[in-house]
């Protein structure tokens, strides 16, 4: 890519402070720059050079303060594609109807994509409003509020905090709200002063969620009225309109008011859902254009898509239109990111941490460019030089990066044996202790043959000779009806033969083998 001279001042800005902003990165980067591969390419580049993109200017101060930390959201460039670009894994016939119908929806200007912004952001506030003014919201709030107070919650699962030392104000302003709820029952002031917290969406969504269902339940409950009539139960009866009447205290409703209310917010949530679908489905092509470089990396070039397109959801839902930098520039960084991240986590039998992944990807640039100067595989000492890391972190990471290797890979050119041939199977008994427990088995047959019928079979069921499974004096004395005391005697008197020299000569040899057990 050919380098400007704003892209060089970007160099330049990012190597002082370490990172930058989608702010300065719009500001600087030059007008003709639209398009996703050359973005892409100013993002590999950034990512080489170890300058991260942060969403403003508070997340890059803290990002300095938090320098030494080896996790970063900021994806570094991966390897180099082999081969020519277009080269992609077979595709299948669903991925060429996806890129079919992907083709057909227009790309969107700099205009419209403004305009579209502008509407999630009014769709969002209208159904979050909506939502908010109902009195289940309001309890859920005081309840998420308590919580948050108490430190039982994390703020950051409720609330978008930009920048982070409004933490304190906004716990201030959770305590007055927890006193004026308790006051204040009309539910626009309630939505107005919640407005006012940034509730991540997500926390909307759920408490409509549990709104619906209360809903379903209620027509749930009517279902089972009339049914309950018919048959002329009246204590199922009293019993569901009890029921009914609880739920209808919690919305502050009656059940049709309660319908019709759920009915225009789901509408206001379809107008906000389809704003959100049409910025993503005209930046498909975006995702396919990353995927791309992304191909033979363990993951198919449909699920590279699929991650990407993830990435891209998540991208719509943080977008703020106000900073001024456009949408395709913010959402590269999330697809790119998605992307990397799901190979790192799917592509490995054995999963290896995404920072470690990034570390491992930058030792390989490094030794596939030692080996292209020096003509021979690099040492740890030298990759150790040129990734500036200590040796032992780096032979750490080279133990790491090895891959799995199967136990039926051949061995040798003709293929007869098999790498798990060579691992030995501490499971299985050696040849010798086998002949060893054979020999054993025929001096004990030897010996015990030696004794009366009665004191054979005693020995053999009271050490579990034969069957492994030794019986206690009572089971014996059951099978020949007679006491345990008297299974005891013939258990002593034959022992005491056995142990005469003549047996236990026989037997003195394979003390050895029981004691190596």
């Amino acid at each position: 890519m050919k380098r400007h001279k704003e892209i060089e001042e970007l160099l330049k800005v990012g190597k002082k402070k370490g990172c930058l902003t989608y702010e300065e990165l719009n500001n600087i980067l030059p007008d003709t720059i639209v398009s996703s591969e050359e973005l892409d390419k100013i993002f590999t580049l950034l990512g080489d050079e170890n300058i991260k993109v942060v969403d403003s200017k508070e997340a890059a101060l803290e990002l300095e303060k938090k320098s030494s930390e080896e996790e970063s959201t900021e994806q570094k460039k991966a390897p180099k594609r082999e081969g020519h670009a277009d080269k992609l894994v077979q595709m299948d016939d669903p991925v060429k109807m996806y890129l079919r119908q992907m083709g057909q929806i227009p790309l969107l200007t700099r205009e419209e994509e403004l305009r579209l912004a502008e509407k999630i952001k009014s769709t969002e506030f209208k159904f979050s409003r909506a939502v908010l003014e109902c009195k289940p919201a309001r309890k859920e709030a005081i309840t998420v509020a308590k919580d948050i107070l108490s430190s039982k919650k994390s703020m950051d699962d409720f609330i978008n905090i930009d920048p982070k030392p409004d933490r304190k104000k906004i716990k201030a302003n959770l305590r007055k709200f927890v006193r004026l709820a308790r006051r204040v029952r009309k539910g626009r002031r309630i939505a107005e002063i919640l407005s006012g917290f940034n509730l991540c969406t997500t926390v909307i969504e759920e408490i409509f969620i549990a709104m619906r269902a209360k809903t379903a339940e209620i027509e749930q409950i009517d279902k089972n009225l009339k049914r309950s009539r018919k048959k002329r139960a009246h204590g199922e009866v009293s019993k569901l309109r009890r029921k009914r009447r609880t739920i209808e205290a919690e919305f502050g409703l009656k059940h049709p008011e309660i319908k019709e209310a759920v009915k225009a917010i789901r509408v206001k949530e379809a107008k906000f859902n389809k704003a959100k679908k049409e910025l993503v489905a005209a930046n498909l092509r975006l995702v396919v254009s990353i995927a791309k470089k992304y191909t033979n990396r363990g993951l198919s070039f449909l699920d590279l898509i699929q991650e990407g397109n993830i990435g891209l959801m998540k991208a719509v839902d943080k977008f703020e239109y106000e900073r001024g930098y456009k949408f395709s520039t913010y959402a590269t960084w999330w697809i790119r990111q998605a992307i990397t991240r799901s190979i790192a986590d799917q592509s490995r039998t054995i999963r290896i941490p995404v920072h470690m992944t990034e570390t491992i990807n930058r030792l390989i640039r490094v030794s596939r460019a030692l080996v292209q100067e020096n003509g021979k595989e690099p040492t740890p000492e030298e990759i150790s030089y040129d990734m500036k890391m200590p040796v032992d972190k780096v032979r750490g990471i080279l133990k790491i990066a090895q891959e799995p290797i199967s136990l039926q890979t051949p061995i040798g050119d003709e293929g007869d044996t098999h790498f798990g041939d060579f691992i030995e199977d501490k499971r299985a008994v050696s040849p010798a202790n086998a002949t060893a427990y054979s020999m054993l088995k025929e001096q004990v047959g030897d010996v015990l043959s030696t004794l009366t019928d009665r004191e054979k079979k005693v020995l053999r069921l009271r050490f579990g000779i034969g069957d492994g499974y030794p019986r206690t004096l009572e089971e014996v004395g059951s099978m020949f009806n007679v006491t345990r005391e008297r299974v005891r005697q013939i258990e002593a008197k034959a022992l005491r033969k056995l142990r005469h020299p003549t047996r236990s000569r026989k037997l003195k040899n394979f003390l050895a083998l029981s004691a190596g057990q």
